[in-house]
């Protein structure tokens, strides 16, 4: 390594040395060389007299500090004491400024560096002394001791300015930032100083204010963890830092665990947002002599601003490190490097960087609570352990990592294995934790398995008594399994929701729940225990802070716990809500463009979001967040009648579906709302298109939002149409809604375009209502046609419901729905011609004569004048195009009666006219206040905009022909002249424009038919794609069409606009098929051959002047040759690309808009019958052109009612009247809407149950099948790969042949059981199960009138406790030293019960089982091969035959496995113990047979023995709180122990050999067992190809 303090100059002889002298002022001066240059004096006592930076000797002072520090820094000169001493005073005066980060670090932070030099290892270059560093290490000034002098950290070292510090660039490292770094000496960490680095955190670094401190400690050298562990850690440590804004604390180095951090941070985006500081011992770190200041980069140029504006860095070259070293990481953020003057000791840091989390702690107290800190430990050593107890000696938490091995599994086995006792000491009773023998051999083993070497040390008494400490915080350690279901943030989060109680600790405890989005955690462990209760403040703290992260479970969590939001709605909370909205959302876009446009500097105010919602609803009503009472106080409380509803929006433009639909679903009109939503994200999801994000993401989120609420009010309405009569559902899509500016369901579904909506059966039902009017709606279209003509109405039939001005229905009583009123003739007249249908047939019939009349007005306009014998003369002049009329004096009378405004044009006019009306009455009915946006929606219908075209265009003709009829007589001579186009010509060519303006207009009013509606909006659609199809087209088209004429025509002097006209002309019908080669050939001569070309280009080729022109000699000159051939070539390109390609393209396209349009033509349909039927609605009931009469009519009658004060009275009396009834409908709607919710929320939930249930069900069995063709394929296998020739050699030996049997677990399922839920219980036949269908098994099926008996049998004897709530389950009983942990799957326990693992069993209770929870049996599967007769092996279908060991317990009982319960861990000697005990009892026999077969089984366990099933055992006695658990081997016998008798146990009846050539008769399904036996035996199996029970 280079020597860090070299540079400086060579220490000076003692004669040389500075000397203090007396000042004049009795202060005393100590001279100092600089540069070998100057003598500068300087004031000891200075700091003490000058206060001021007003003092002229302060910047003398202050420079002449920097200049000695660096000497002193650099060890360029050797200072005398009096000379350190004022160095001293200087740095702790306040004449040194603080205001760059670089002065304030060398005030403050101070370093120690050793100052003794006492030699330890001779080394030719460089020795090292005692504290650990080379020679060159040290300063200049250091003091050389003899070899024999003891050296001592406290006298030997001392404190000089810090010398390393600023930023480090990793070279040849691609990083996002360069990390900060620090040395500080370790006294900083034992003394107040410590503080001082809270500046250096918040002013200097300016790091944010972190919700949690996560500490990280592990392994660093000999780091081997399996690579699940590692990434599970890693993402659950991203999680918990992104979720929580949480600082990580590390040992910086780039190994072991702390590079396991830092290469998840790295790899992180938010690798700049997390804070990452590494705590080192700089005596440790590699190359720390490139961290020391004078290899600061030198930049070439420094600001002009500020000489020191640039921060301090250095070059850090990362390579591999010496043995005993360690780099640092370069994904950490900040480094702290600790340092005690030496550079072999180790641990220095531990103590800092135990001060340091406490200070970071201490610095972010929120309401007396310090900030939470969690410490994680993965893998490690001693000092992982050491800082576990230290840590918990905080009372801070512990999460250790099972399974990452060493320390971490040396701890997780002490605190799981740790037993509690009790103790009397000093008179009290004390609490301790303590090992088994077998359990502290057993850690010993696992301490010398890693530890080995420090055993000397005494590190495994040390060890473990630092385990048994920490097993002591039962409530702060939480050990992390990966196989655990949750993930590591969830952990973390527990363990500090276990803290202790308090309202603030809960508060910020709730707030880090929240932050992290873990509603379980805080269900589990802040609501359940109900040690406190939040006030309504904290509440609504708590709700306002979920709403603004958007965590939807706890909203609905704390609404649950209490949390009302009708209070929490307020003024103030909904502006912080919108003032807090995420950059990314679509709601805070839209502000953010209001604020622009409008140059807003304050904040948002409920105001702009009201003329947002405004916007989005198209001006159709006025938000009642416009109101002034919401916008007087910026934080005002004022609540709101709804507040589900705004909340509901509010969720919506913050882009939150979730939460949206949790308060959707209690407003008060779910309808409305749901619709309103729906605008919402539509209205989003456009303006997506606006910013031009391009996040198909987003859009997809916003369709699909939008969709969901459309849905749910569609839902909603269907609830009601099939619960309610039609008074009820009508009531609610007419009734006015306050909140939605006094606008009905009706009027809003038109206004947000909800079509499916529209196209709902009620919906459509209530427009039938309208539509028909009070006519009956059974009456034809024919007879409504036919009686058209009054008085023919007054015949019809009339319904006796009535609908009320305003849309609403009139409500009627009992007796007038059954007898229908009697209408006068009046009365009928009049609901006949004001029904919309009526309407629309008048209207229809006078269009249609309005056309007629039109086309013969425009069709006799074309009539020419004659001569005296009837013929029209004209005379043509030879050679010329000009045509010439001759107009005779008796001629004039004719034409004039032409020019004469007669009564069909009188009637057109009128017709036009009355239009005018018509169209104003409709766009002032538009739902919307802003006139600008009623006219721009009007027009934004095609056929309304052609409608406005054809009548500006009529009445534009129509002056025209009037001032034609009043024209002289020369001017109605010339009108008719083709030479020119006069004024008559005009006409007729606006008149056509306007006939068929007109005609496309009348398409409108065969919306309504349900056959030619949906064809009409194909049209439409095709219209617009083939818009865009042209543009293509014209490509190609000029390509050709330019290029042809180009070569056919090179010497056409005809002008530009002929050309390219000709040239389209000839290339469009080309297109369909005009192809005439023969034509091309003329179109070449007559382009090569011209008058003007012939003598130039033609004589060229022949001398004779009277040459003819021919296509056979055109091709024979060059020219002609490469045009002709050319043009034939672009030709057939041309046609290629348009004939086939984009034709065929423009059919596609074709063919996927009318796909398209089909099935979407119901809802097209009824979206375009509704648009037709309100306009009708609105219409006068006179058609065009005596809706003239009705205006004047209407007129007079509001005139005429005006001057009438007591109908004003009478008016306002029905308005008061009708504002009750209004409001009692309302009330009424809402009540129904309510219900409504739940109905459909309920059917909901279960159709979703059902298909859960039947996914199950599908799974289940292709689960079966997939294991079946498994098992299939691999009897394939080893079919094909047996050798038969061997086989049948084995069979005809007389020596039994072993097969290999593996340890291989079988893959087994437990989809349900069915002998579990068998009615009677156990075999008893008094006992009675409830019966559970299969699609009710499971627990996480609903199961409402699940209620079973309960049955414990009091005779079978149990040592167990009726009080479930002292047994430990899913764990070693630690009183009664019962292991009651699952073979099969860890168990729920729920209000202290165990519940079956595989689900219902139809009884509660512990049975006629030993135990609660799970009753674990050894079976043991004793099997030889079958050697009937001949001693051969018998062999079915070229399978051996196994005999299996069978059992009686009693005579009336059937076969069964031997098997015994065990109440400890089953092992190996529990299933020997079986064959002894139960099948092989020679204990009372003899003790020489006995102790040989002791020696057989022996040996039969260590050479055939098998693992065959471990698990859930599906049996009769099992219940919903006990059941059978087996461990299951096969132990199969060969030579002499096969020909040994079995002796039957005390509690056996019965043991023999039964041979497995058929299905055995055995308890249950014991045969399941054996199946898999004969399977892994590779022998004849009675039950193959059977899916039995359990499989």
């Amino acid at each position: 390594m280079a020597n860090p303090e070299e540079g400086g100059e060579k220490k000076k002889k003692n004669g040389d040395e500075p000397k203090p002298e007396s000042t004049s002022n009795g202060g005393e001066k100590a001279s100092v060389v600089i540069e070998n240059k100057n003598v500068i004096e300087i004031d000891i006592t200075a700091p003490e007299k000058q206060k001021e930076e007003a003092d002229p000797d302060f910047q003398k002072n202050k420079e002449l500090f920097r200049k000695l520090g660096e000497m002193q820094t650099s060890g360029g000169n050797v200072l005398s004491e009096k000379v350190e001493l004022g160095l001293n005073k200087l740095r702790k005066s306040s004449i040194i400024s603080e205001k760059t980060f670089e002065d304030w670090v060398r005030r403050q932070i101070n370093v120690r560096e050793c100052c003794k030099f006492v030699k330890k290892k001779d080394n030719k270059d460089d020795p090292i002394c005692k504290c650990g560093n080379k020679r060159s290490f040290h300063l200049p000034r250091t003091v050389e001791m003899g070899p024999e002098a003891k050296w001592d950290q406290l006298s030997c070292t001392t404190l000089i300015e810090n010398n390393a510090f600023g930023k480090i660039n990793f070279a040849g490292v691609d990083t996002t930032t360069q990390p900060q770094y620090m040395r500080i000496a370790v006294d900083n960490g034992r003394t107040e100083t410590i503080k001082k680095l809270e500046r250096l955190f918040t002013e200097f670094w300016k790091l944010n204010e972190p919700d949690l401190l996560i500490s990280v400690t592990g392994g660093a050298k000999s780091f081997n963890v399996s690579h699940d562990i590692c990434g599970s850690f890693q993402q659950g440590l991203l999680s918990a830092a992104k979720s929580t804004n949480a600082w990580l604390i590390t040992g910086g180095q780039n190994c072991g665990v702390m590079k396991l951090v830092g290469d998840v941070i790295g790899r992180s985006i938010f690798t700049s947002k997390i804070c990452t500081i590494g705590v080192g011992n700089w005596g440790k770190t590699w190359r720390r002599e490139m961290l020391l200041n004078k290899n600061r980069i030198k930049y070439d140029r420094e600001p002009d601003d500020h000489p020191k504006s640039r921060e301090p860095m250095v070059n850090y070259t990362l390579d591999a490190p010496a043995k005993g070293y360690a780099a640092l990481d370069p994904n950490h953020t900040h480094h702290f490097l600790v340092d005690d003057g030496t550079a072999e000791k180790e641990g220095i840091e531990i103590d800092f960087r135990g001060e340091l989390e406490s200070l970071i702690c201490n610095m972010f107290t929120k309401d007396g609570v310090s900030l939470p800190m969690v410490t994680i430990m993965i893998e490690g050593g001693m000092q992982s352990i050491d800082q576990a107890v230290s840590t918990l000696r905080k009372g801070k938490t512990l999460v250790v990592l099972k399974g990452s091995g060493r320390a971490s599994d040396i701890l997780c086995y002490g605190f799981e294995h740790s037993i509690e006792m009790e103790r009397e000491v000093d008179g009290e009773i004390v609490k301790e934790r303590y090992l088994t023998d077998t359990c502290r051999a057993e850690m010993e083993k696992l301490i010398d398995k890693d530890f080995a070497k420090y055993k000397a040390q005494g590190i495994v008494e040390k060890m473990i008594n630092a385990v048994m400490e920490i097993s002591t915080y039962r409530k702060t350690v939480t050990v992390f399994s990966i196989y655990n279901p949750e993930p590591l943030d969830f952990y973390i989060l527990s363990s500090l929701m276990q803290s202790s109680a308090g309202g603030a600790t809960r508060m910020r405890q709730m707030r880090l729940a929240i932050t992290w989005g873990h509603a379980r955690v805080a269900r589990e462990f802040i609501f359940a225990r109900k040690e406190y209760k939040f006030s309504t403040e904290e509440l609504n703290s708590l709700l306002l802070f979920s709403i603004i992260k958007q965590r939807t479970e706890f909203v609905k969590l704390l609404i649950d716990y209490g949390a009302n939001v009708r209070d929490f709605v307020t003024q103030a909370h909904l502006t912080r809500l919108y003032n807090e909205l995420r950059s990314s959302t679509g709601g805070y876009r839209l502000l953010q463009e209001k604020r622009k446009k409008e140059k807003l500097e304050r904040g948002v105010m409920l105001s702009d979001v009201g003329s947002i919602i405004n916007q989005i609803m198209q001006g159709s009503f006025r938000s009642i967040l416009c109101d002034p009472k919401y916008n007087e106080r910026a934080q005002g409380n004022e609540t709101f009648e709804n507040p589900f509803d705004v909340m509901t929006i509010y969720s919506c433009l913050a882009d939150c579906q979730s939460m949206a639909l949790l308060f959707w679903e209690s407003s008060k009109t779910p309808m409305a709302t749901g619709l309103v939503a729906h605008k919402v994200y539509m209205f989003l999801d456009k303006m997506e298109s606006k910013w031009a994000r391009m996040d198909e993401e987003m859009t997809e989120k916003l369709e699909n939002a939008a969709h969901e609420f459309e849905m749910l009010s569609c839902g909603l309405l269907t609830a009601c149409y099939h619960s309610y009569d039609k008074t009820e559902w009508i009531n609610i899509l007419t009734v006015k809604m306050k909140d939605w500016g006094y606008l009905n369901l009706f009027v809003i579904a038109n206004i947000t375009g909800s079509k499916n909506f529209i196209s709902h059966a009620a919906y459509q039902s209530y427009l039938t209502d309208i539509w028909m009017g009070n006519i009956h709606a059974s009456t034809p279209t024919w007879k409504l046609l036919l009686y058209i003509i009054p008085p023919l109405p007054i015949f019809l039939s009339f319904n006796a419901r009535f609908t009320n001005k305003d849309g609403t229905m009139k409500r009627l009583d009992s007796t007038e729905q059954d007898n229908a009123p009697k209408f006068s003739a009046r009365e009928r007249l009049e609901l006949y011609y004001t029904s919309p249908v009526i309407k629309f047939f008048l209207n229809t019939i006078t269009y249609l004569i309005f056309l007629g009349v039109f086309m013969a007005t425009l069709l006799s306009s074309s009539r020419g004048s004659s001569d005296k014998d009837g013929t029209t003369s004209m005379s043509t002049a030879a050679g010329d195009t000009n045509l010439k009329r001759d107009v005779s004096n008796n001629e004039t009378s004719t034409s004039d009666n032409q020019d004469i405004i007669g009564l069909t044009d009188i009637y057109t006019i009128v017709f036009v006219i009355s239009t005018f009306p018509v169209e104003l009455a409709q766009i002032l009915a538009k739902h919307t206040k802003s006139v600008k946006k009623k006219f721009a929606k009007h027009f934004k219908k095609v056929y309304n905009l052609l409608d406005f075209l054809a009548v500006i265009l009529f009445l534009f003709g129509f002056a025209i022909k009037a001032r034609l009829a009043s024209g002289t007589d020369s001017e109605k001579k010339e009108r008719y002249d083709l030479k020119k186009f006069s004024g008559y010509h005009e006409y007729r060519l606006i008149s056509s424009l306007c006939f068929a303006f007109y005609c496309f207009t009348f398409m409108r009013m065969f919306e309504i038919n349900s056959k030619i509606g949906p064809k009409l909006f194909m049209i439409r659609r095709m219209s617009i794609d083939l818009f865009f199809f042209i543009f293509l087209l014209l490509v190609f088209t000029m390509t050709y069409c330019i290029s042809s004429e180009a070569l056919m025509y090179p010497f056409n002097n005809d002008p530009l606009g002929v050309k390219v006209f000709n040239s389209v002309k000839r290339a469009y019908l080309n297109v369909f098929g005009d192809i005439n080669m023969d034509g091309i050939d003329a179109n070449l001569k007559e382009g090569h051959c011209t008058k003007n070309s012939l003598h130039s280009t033609w004589k060229t080729y022949a001398d004779d002047k009277n040459a003819t022109c021919e296509i056979e000699d055109l091709i024979k000159t060059t020219v002609g040759k490469v045009n002709y051939y050319f043009t034939f070539g672009l030709l057939c390109l041309y046609l290629l690309f348009v004939n086939i390609m984009l034709i065929n393209l423009l059919i596609a396209i074709f063919s996927n808009t009318y796909a398209d349009s089909e099935a979407k033509s119901g809802i097209i349909y009824k979206t375009q019958r509704a648009e037709v039927i309100l306009q009708f609605r609105e219409r006068p009931w006179l058609p065009n052109p005596f809706s003239l009469l009705y205006f004047v009519g209407l007129i007079i009658k509001k005139l005429f009612d005006k001057c009438i004060c007591k109908k004003k009275l009478y008016r306002s009396q029905i308005k008061k009247v009708n504002k009750q009834n209004a409001s009692f409908n309302a009330f009424r709607a809402s009540l129904i809407e309510a219900e409504c919710v739940n109905i459909y929320i309920r059917k909901k939930k279960q159709k979703a149950v059902s298909v859960t249930s039947l996914l199950e069900k599908l799974h289940m069995r292709f689960t079966v099948i997939q294991h079946a063709v498994e098992n299939v394929e691999k009897q394939i296998k080893k079919s094909s790969a047996m050798d038969n020739a061997t086989l049948k050699k084995s069979s005809s030996s007389s020596k039994s042949t072993s097969l290999p049997i593996t340890m291989e677990l079988p893959f087994v399922t437990h989809p349900i059981h069915k002998f579990s839920r068998v009615s009677p219980y156990g075999g008893t036949g008094e006992v009675m199960r409830v019966p559970v269908p299969d699609d009710k098994v499971l627990w996480n099926t609903l199961h409402e009138w699940y209620d079973p008996p309960d049955f414990t049998n009091e005779t079978v004897v149990s040592t167990d406790t009726d009080d479930l709530d002292s047994i430990v389950f899913n764990s070693v009983d630690e009183k009664t030293k019962l292991d009651r942990t699952s073979l099969y799957t860890p168990y729920s326990v729920v209000d202290g019960d165990p519940m079956n693992p595989v689900g219902r069993t139809g009884l509660k209770g512990r049975g006629c089982l030993r135990r609660w929870g799970p009753n674990k049996f050894a079976v043991t599967i004793i099997t030889r091969w079958a050697r009937p007769g001949t001693g051969n092996v018998f062999s079915i279908k070229n399978r051996q035959v196994i005999e299996v060991l069978l059992v009686k317990n009693d005579k009336d009982s059937p076969y069964t496995l031997p098997k015994v319960i065990c109440d400890e861990e089953i092992t190996k000697d529990s299933h020997k113990n079986v064959m002894k005990s139960v099948c092989y009892d020679y204990e009372e026999v003899s003790a020489t047979e006995n102790e040989n077969v002791d020696k057989l089984i022996n040996s039969a366990f260590q050479d055939k023995y098998d693992l065959v099933y471990k698990g859930y055992f599906d049996d009769t006695v099992n219940t919903d709180n006990a059941w059978v658990e087996v461990h299951v081997v096969n132990v199969h016998i060969e030579g002499n122990f096969s020909t040994v008798p079995p002796a039957k146990g005390k509690e056996v009846e019965e043991v023999t050999w039964t041979m497995l050539n058929k299905k055995a008769a055995l308890r249950q399904n014991d045969a399941w067992l054996l199946k898999i036996a004969c399977k892994k035996l590779r022998c004849y199996n009675p039950w193959r190809g059977e899916i039995l029970i359990q499989n």
